[in-house]
C-alpha cells in the first residue's frame, strides 16, 4: 500500500544525491560516521517534517511564525531562533555549532557562506510539477535516511497513505466535486493552488477536482482576482489560512464576494494552514483537514 503511492527503491535513495547537494552531503560523510544531530534548518515547512521524523532542530528562523505557518507539528520551545528566512544571524548559527544545515533550493546563493558554518544540504520535499505526491514520499525518506531515521519515514509514509485512502473513501459522496482551492491575499485577491502544488495532488487522489484550469505555475500558487472564480458555478471553495484564520470571516462584508455562487450558497470552508515544503506530514495535515471540513457536507447529503 505504501510502496504504490510512495515509492522508493535503492538506486532513487541512492540517486538523491542530486536533490539533496552533491556537496554537503559528500562533507557530511567524511565529516562523521554518525548523522547529524545538532541540525539548523533554515525553511517552515522542512523544520516541520524534520520534528515529524523525530529530529528536533536547534535553530529556525522565527520559530513561532513557523509553527504558525506549518500548522504541525509544531516546534519545540528550546529550538533558538536564529533570524530570518532569508537573512539568518551567523553569530548565532556559529555558537550554535550544528553538524549540519538544511536549505531549500530558495537559499542556495547562500551556500557559500553558510558552509563556512557547517556542511550543507539542499532539500526538496515540495517540487512542484508532476509526480509531486510522490517526490514528497521519496524526499522525504531520502531526508530521513540522511537524518538516520529510516523507519520514523515509513511510519510516516504508512500513515500519509491511510490519511489518503480514508479520506477519499469518506468523501466518495463529492466524488469529481470541483474545488477552489486558495489562500485569500485581500479583499481582491486569491492564490489559487495550481496543478504543479502537492495540493492539487491531494485533491485528485482525494476525490475531488480542482476548479483551476487557467495558466500553469512554476510554483504551488497562480496569484488571480476574484472574477476569476466565477466560472465554475457549482464549485466549492476551500480557504487554506497560511499563517492563521480570520480572512474568510473578513470576506462577509465584501459584496463582490458575496455574489460570488460559492459564497452566495454557503459553499466555504476554512481549513489551518498546510505547507507543501513539509513533504508526507503535509500530505497527511492536508488529507485530514480537507476532510474534516467537508464531512458534513458528505453527511447532510446523507
Amino acid at each position: 500500500m505504501v510502496d504504490r503511492a510512495f515509492p522508493l527503491s535503492r538506486r532513487s535513495l541512492l540517486g538523491g544525491s542530486v536533490a539533496f547537494g552533491l556537496g554537503g552531503l559528500a562533507a557530511l560523510k567524511t565529516a562523521a560516521a554518525a548523522p547529524p544531530r545538532r541540525v539548523v534548518v533554515l525553511d517552515w515547512g522542512l523544520a516541520a517534517c524534520c520534528v515529524a521524523l523525530g529530529c528536533l532542530p536547534v535553530g529556525v528562523p522565527a520559530p513561532s511564525w513557523g509553527t504558525r505557518y506549518a500548522g504541525a507539528p509544531a516546534l519545540p520551545a528550546g529550538v533558538v531562533d536564529v533570524g530570518l528566512l532569508f537573512t539568518p544571524n551567523f553569530e548565532l548559527l556559529q555558537a550554535l555549532e550544528p553538524d549540519a544545515i538544511l536549505i531549500t533550493p530558495g537559499l542556495e546563493a547562500m551556500r557559500g557562506p553558510l558552509e563556512r558554518v557547517a556542511p550543507v544540504v539542499t532539500v526538496t520535499l515540495d517540487r512542484p510539477g508532476a509526480g509531486v505526491l510522490e517526490r514528497a514520499g521519496t524526499e522525504t525518506r531520502r531526508l530521513a535516511a540522511l537524518l538516520g531515521l529510516e523507519a520514523a519515514a515509513e511510519t510516516l509514509a504508512a500513515r500519509a497513505e491511510a490519511a489518503l485512502e480514508e479520506a477519499a473513501a469518506t468523501l466518495a459522496p463529492l466524488a469529481d466535486q470541483p474545488v477552489w482551492l486558495v489562500n485569500i491575499l485581500d479583499q481582491r485577491h486569491v492564490n489559487v493552488f495550481g496543478s504543479s502544488s502537492l495540493h492539487h495532488a491531494v485533491l485528485g487522489r482525494l476525490g475531488l477536482r480542482n476548479a483551476w484550469n487557467g495558466e500553469p505555475s512554476m510554483g504551488e500558487f497562480v496569484p488571480v482576482g476574484l472574477e476569476r472564480l466565477a466560472g465554475v458555478p457549482d464549485a466549492r471553495l476551500v480557504n487554506v489560512a497560511l499563517g492563521g484564520f480570520g480572512r474568510l470571516t473578513a470576506m462577509a462584508a465584501n459584496p463582490f464576494w458575496q455574489a460570488m455562487p460559492f459564497a452566495r450558497d454557503g459553499r466555504t470552508h476554512e481549513i489551518g494552514s498546510v505547507l507543501g515544503s513539509a513533504g508526507l506530514p503535509a500530505v497527511e495535515r492536508l488529507a485530514r483537514l480537507l476532510t474534516a471540513a467537508l464531512t458534513p457536507v458528505e453527511a447532510v447529503r446523507g
